[in-house]
């Protein structure tokens, strides 16, 4: 068998799946940490104040999100709220945190470092199937070798 055939064998037999897999979770994390410093590079910094906690309810129980109102620079108000929710909720009522907006768009808004941990889980656990998946392949590759000896 040609070298290419049992390179692309090897990489069929499952270790594919598993690195695509992984390949989502670490661009789910990256996609939102990228999109965090992109918006706190980019965007206007300003001091906002949590009015609310957003209830989300599922069969798991309920989450809760931030409503923050903050004033732009040029004194429009505007909520905005957080598409992470935690339970408990990671933010009292009254609680100052610092908004970063967009100039173009104020409703497009982060909290300075909200889903921290979220992005680092899904990163690091994409790299780590990534990373099984790649051992997997070299462990195919090294079978199929040993085989065709």
């Amino acid at each position: 068998m040609s070298f290419i055939k049992r390179l692309y064998k090897s990489f069929m037999h499952g270790p594919i799946y598993v690195i695509l897999f992984g390949l989502v979770f670490y661009g789910v994390g990256a996609g939102l940490t990228y999109r965090q410093h992109t918006m706190e590079r980019q965007g206007i910094q300003v001091q906002g104040e949590v009015v609310s906690l957003v209830q989300n309810c599922d069969d798991d129980g309920c989450a809760y999100a931030p409503l923050v109102r903050f004033k732009t620079q040029e004194g429009q108000s505007v909520s905005y709220e957080s598409s992470f929710s935690s339970s408990p909720p990671a933010y009292e009522l009254g609680e100052s945190v610092q908004v970063f907006y967009s100039p173009e768009n104020p409703e497009k808004a982060v909290i300075e470092g909200e889903g921290r941990v979220l992005r680092l889980i899904f990163t690091i656990i994409g790299g780590l199937i990534i990373i099984f998946g790649m051992s997997l392949f070299g462990s195919n590759i090294k079978n199929s070798y040993v085989e065709s000896v």
